[in-house]
């Protein structure tokens, strides 16, 4: 077994919001050590990027974070209103950064004219065709 710190964005303190918090993880390779602390209470579980760093070290620096969060007063927390009187949480909130979509609308509605123009072009292709098959026609 290894010694792994693995950062993770973790919830419940506003939208758009995250605390960076280390967690302290044993185990066999850092793959496993990221599903381990994705699964972890207040671990923000639906975000794709929930895991910001995973990195092994030594027994003692594990022991070191083990200490600290034990007497982290976010982590000690059993409810909201607990965390908002104990908690001095407004200092290590960070805003999470929205991406923005990939395309834009116009560029979508440009590529789904095209594809349409496209479409139509092929459906009248093959209904000459068919005409002219019909008639005994040659194809233009």
């Amino acid at each position: 077994m290894k010694y792994y710190i693995v950062t993770a964005k973790c919830g419940h303190v506003g939208r758009d919001y995250y605390i960076p918090i280390d967690f302290p993880i044993r185990a066999e390779s850092r793959t496993e050590a990221a599903k381990i602390a994705r699964n972890m209470p207040r671990v923000k579980h639906h975000h794709k990027d929930a895991i910001l760093g995973c990195r092994e070290v030594l027994f003692e620096e594990y022991k070191v974070v083990c200490e600290k969060n034990k007497t982290d007063a976010y982590l000690l927390c059993h409810s909201s209103s607990e965390q908002k009187l104990l908690c001095d949480i407004e200092e290590r909130k960070i805003r999470e950064i929205k991406h923005e979509p990939q395309s834009n609308r116009d560029d979508k509605i440009h590529y789904l004219l095209k594809k349409r123009k496209i479409a139509e072009r092929d459906y009248l292709y093959q209904y000459k065709y068919a005409i002219n098959r019909w008639e005994g026609g040659v194809v233009l």
